[in-house]
């Protein structure tokens, strides 16, 4: 049975867009069109590929591994037409996603050598909230998602890449809030398992939200209350300080893709590059 090269980029465009209309004018083509190229490509497998609800759309459990061989596919057809015209090496598309903490300080100057030496490679990082990656790489809106522990799921591979260690930390310079905790939302529990780990509860009237690290960290320089960060992301001669009596909370950095049939020359040098220099990053600025 050979399947349609144009059903098969219809699916995968829907997996991406999350919505019919917008595949459909990323596709250049009508909704209708591409509707039909869906519910062909269903018929022939005789198998649900979507599901549509309140929530959206939803792959089904076929779904999701005809999604891991588009994605396997894309990767391959681009690598052959780099073979073919590319003269400067590797060349291709690469989406990385990751939560704020390690996205810039780490995903991005670890990639960097990479992409320099290789421009025709394009790429986009995304900063996302944690419980956001791992419905994105699903879908399909990304190749690489970062997350804070190993996420445990059939057709997904993940690879450590480093510990962040989280300390907490005040301001040097003012003292009036002190009862105060920054985090990004109401979702943010490392500020709560810090003090968890030293016997401490958090009271939830006294949190605070800045909703990005950077915001957290000008937070706390400026003294609006403490805060759990990654040690890594600390400049020098930064105004803050480590509070005394409070021990570190480590938590891994994991990197995950979907498993595929076959990997790419540029799959393999970004996970090279990944798992060879994100601890660098991830240390203590002396």
């Amino acid at each position: 049975m050979s399947l349609s090269s144009l059903q098969l980029d219809a699916f995968l465009a829907v997996c991406r867009e999350r919505s019919f209309s917008k595949a459909a004018k990323s596709l250049a083509v009508t909704q209708s069109a591409l509707s039909q190229r869906v519910s062909a490509l269903e018929s022939q497998l005789g198998q649900s590929l979507l599901i549509r609800d309140r929530e959206g759309l939803r792959l089904t459990d076929v779904g999701e591994r005809l999604l891991r061989y588009c994605v396997a596919r894309e990767a391959l057809e681009a690598e052959a037409v780099q073979s073919l015209v590319s003269e400067t090496g590797l060349a291709g598309s690469l989406r990385v996603a990751g939560y704020s903490s390690v996205v810039r300080s780490v995903l991005v100057p670890a990639l960097a050598p990479l992409l320099r030496d290789h421009p025709d490679v394009r790429v986009e990082f995304l900063s996302r909230e944690m419980s956001e990656l791992p419905e994105m790489l699903l879908r399909g809106e990304t190749d690489y998602v970062v997350l804070d522990h190993v996420w445990r799921r059939a057709g997904v591979e993940s690879l450590p890449l480093g510990e962040e260690t989280n300390v907490l930390v005040e301001s040097a310079e003012h003292s009036e809030r002190y009862a105060y905790f920054l985090d990004h939302d109401s979702a943010d529990a490392t500020t709560e398992r810090l003090l968890r780990k030293e016997g401490l509860q958090l009271d939830p009237s006294r949190r605070c939200y800045l909703d990005d690290v950077y915001g957290i960290l000008d937070g706390v320089a400026l003294g609006l209350g403490r805060a759990a960060v990654s040690i890594h992301l600390i400049p020098e001669r930064f105004p803050v300080r480590l509070v005394p009596g409070h021990s570190a909370l480590k938590n891994p950095v994991v990197l995950h893709h979907l498993s595929r049939p076959y990997y790419s020359a540029l799959h393999k040098q970004v996970v090279g590059s990944l798992e060879r220099r994100c601890r660098t990053f991830l240390a203590e600025k002396k």
